[in-house]
């Protein structure tokens, strides 16, 4: 969590393949929170549906697979 603190940009994922599943980026000073949902009307934050999985592979590599 130290992520939130440096000057890097960065990408986290909060609980993965679960329906709670939270996607939290940080773009210079701006954080955005991204929950997946089948509502349309918005409560808090952004909200998506989720289209794919995505594996990290032992050698560091991301594999997406679309739903």
């Amino acid at each position: 969590m130290t992520e939130i603190f440096s000057q890097e940009d960065y990408t986290m994922v909060k609980n993965p393949g679960k329906e709670n599943m939270e996607i939290i980026t940080k773009e210079g000073g701006k954080i955005n929170r991204y929950t997946a949902t089948d509502e349309s009307e918005p409560s808090e934050g952004k909200r998506g549906k989720k289209v794919g999985v995505a594996y990290q592979l032992e050698n560091g590599e991301i594999i997406y697979v679309p739903e």
